[in-house]
């Protein structure tokens, strides 16, 4: 298969227009893109129906594989149990289910002299604290995600081991069903995001994962809400007398005096998330607001299906972004209809100003809607963010060529630099 400007074209309308039966959860962030089309075999335009001063990270994000038009076409789009071809480094070998994934290099590569590696092997390790113990005694050589404490045995080690720790756009929060019970009256949502505190679950957490105090847009974006203000905010406040009394007001005028019984958690399967995490928010909700939830555990790989059918009253998981630009967010969960807005929030003001910042021109006026758009979101929440987070990457020192101890965030990047000194 020759790969080709035709290739490009189908991969990305895959994405913005998904044949039917296929989920994108993409085509919200490419919501500005009026047409995609081949100019020649080897160069494709992307038309715009306004500009919009991300788009170029945004093509540059490695999520948004390119795969052979004739693929795509022979299966309708759906390469669940198809290996498609694509333009990478190394190619499908083997895959272990539940174990490993094989990948040798490709000999068709663009550049000849690249990959340097014979072989990849992903390992399926789902527990933090096994990644890490991995790493420390050989049988892996690197992890992009540990639990602190092995992480930290690793940071000491310097002659062995390198230690990142990495700013990414994924962060941890409580999504809320709106279109079912309790959770669709935004005074319960203002609530739980007053009362419950931040500090206490991202001390709970920190021997697994460290959390930021954050807000609606990531450290690592010039927007992002300064830590020290953020403290001083009402939600994400220490202290939390003010706070309570708030929501327990709120909660009153919504009907709720007396609390909320019974409403379904959905947590992941993951330790770290059933047994920390998940327990912590749960015992917070009691105590504070007498709001009982039971928690029931799903695997992680089938958490999605109940969130894109709504099955849930409020979801732990990890929501993840391309970027940390507010209208790639925004785009993707926070706007009416959005494809990752899984409980279905919608707030007209909201949806306002992410377009008024999309077609903001100038910084200053970026700035000001992106303000407004987070104390919109503050004021009607559609999820409780606990935060966003660092990841913990370690590796043997003997792994060379991918610049681990210079990079600013998680991202793969290029991975056929890398080589072993053996």
């Amino acid at each position: 298969v020759v790969f080709s400007a035709d290739d490009v074209v189908a991969s990305f309308q895959r994405i913005i227009a998904p044949p039917e039966g296929i989920v994108s959860v993409n085509k919200g962030i490419f919501s500005a893109v009026d047409k995609v089309e081949a100019l020649d075999s080897m160069t494709v335009r992307f038309t715009l129906k306004a500009p919009r001063a991300y788009f170029m990270d945004l093509l540059a994000d490695p999520a948004n594989i390119v795969y052979s038009k004739k693929v795509l076409d022979e299966n309708k789009g759906d390469l669940k149990k198809v290996m498609a071809p694509g333009t990478g480094a190394f190619q499908f070998k083997e895959h272990r289910p539940a174990e490993r994934w094989i990948m040798e290099r490709n000999p068709n590569y663009w550049d000849a002299e690249l990959p340097y590696l014979d072989q990849i092997e992903l390992i399926h390790v789902p527990a933090w604290t096994d990644r890490g113990t991995g790493v420390l005694s050989g049988q892996l050589d690197m992890s992009w995600n540990i639990s602190r404490e092995t992480w930290d045995e690793g940071a000491k080690r310097k002659a062995q081991f390198g230690a990142n720790r990495l700013g990414n756009y994924g962060c941890y929060a409580v999504m809320f069903n709106t279109k079912r019970g309790p959770l669709a009256d935004p005074r319960v949502r203002r609530a739980i995001h007053l009362a419950v505190s931040r500090q206490d679950l991202i001390t709970a957490f920190e021997t697994q994962e460290m959390i930021n105090l954050t807000r609606w847009i990531p450290y690592g974006n010039p927007l992002a809400t300064p830590s020290d203000e953020i403290s001083r905010l009402p939600g994400y406040r220490a202290n939390k007398k003010d706070d309570i009394a708030e929501a327990k007001k709120l909660m009153a005028e919504a009907g709720y005096a007396n609390g909320i019984k019974g409403l379904d958690f959905c947590v992941a399967s993951v330790a770290a998330h059933a047994e920390i995490l998940g327990p912590a928010f749960q015992d917070q909700l009691k105590q504070t607001l007498n709001i009982d939830c039971n928690i029931r555990i799903t695997e992680r790989a089938l958490q999605i299906e109940d969130e894109q059918k709504g099955n849930f009253d409020i979801v732990l998981d990890t929501p993840g972004h391309t970027m940390g630009d507010l209208a790639v967010i925004g785009n993707a969960v926070f706007r009416t209809g959005a494809s990752r807005n899984y409980g279905g929030y919608s707030n007209a003001t909201v949806d306002s100003l992410l377009t008024q910042y999309e077609a903001a021109t100038t910084l200053d006026e970026r700035a000001q809607a992106a303000s407004q758009a987070q104390d919109a979101l503050d004021a009607d929440p559609p999820w409780f963010l606990v935060g966003y987070t660092f990841h913990l990457l370690m590796w043997r020192n003997a792994l060379k060529g991918l610049a681990f101890d210079y990079r600013a965030f998680s991202q793969w990047g290029r991975v056929e630099t890398a080589w072993i000194d053996s």
